[in-house]
C-alpha cells in the first residue's frame, strides 16, 4: 500500500525494466531504466563490486514525482540486489532536502553511517540480528 493524496490506495504498477551499461562513470556502473507503458517513469545508475552495491542516483522524472513511483523503484531494486548490502551517498543539493532524503530511505531499510552515507543490509542478515 502507498499513499496517494493522504488516502490508502494500491498502486498498481506494471514497470519494465531496461538495463544498460553506462558508457561514462564507474567501471561496471549500470544503468536501469523504469518506464510503465511507454513512459519514462524513473531512472537508477548502479554499480556493484565484489562485497556491494552502490546507488549512484535514482531519479523518478519530474512528471511521475509523488505518485509513489520512488518506493516502487527502491524497493524492486532492494529485491534485485538483496544478497549484498547497498550503499548510497545522500545528494546535498537535492531539492526535497537531504533530511527528507534520509528519512524515506530509512522507511527502506537503509541505515546511515554517516552524515551524508546510507546503507542497507540483505534481508537475511537483517532478519539474523532481529
Amino acid at each position: 500500500m502507498y499513499k496517494l493524496n493522504g488516502r490508502e490506495d494500491e498502486l498498481t504498477v506494471n514497470l519494465s525494466v531496461r538495463v544498460f551499461p553506462r558508457t561514462f562513470g564507474s567501471q561496471g556502473e549500470m544503468r536501469y531504466e523504469f518506464t510503465q507503458a511507454d513512459d519514462l517513469v524513473g531512472v537508477v545508475s548502479v554499480c556493484e563490486d565484489e562485497t556491494s552495491y552502490f546507488i549512484h542516483f535514482l531519479n523518478v522524472m519530474p512528471g511521475n514525482r509523488g505518485k509513489g513511483y520512488g518506493s516502487k523503484i527502491l524497493k524492486m531494486l532492494c529485491q534485485m540486489f538483496n544478497d549484498k548490502p547497498i550503499t548510497l551517498e545522500l545528494d546535498k543539493g537535492s531539492p526535497f532536502g537531504i533530511e527528507n532524503l534520509r528519512a524515506w530511505y530509512s522507511r527502506h531499510g537503509f541505515v546511515s553511517t554517516t552524515e551524508d552515507l546510507m546503507i542497507r543490509q540483505p534481508s537475511i542478515s537483517r532478519i539474523q540480528e532481529a
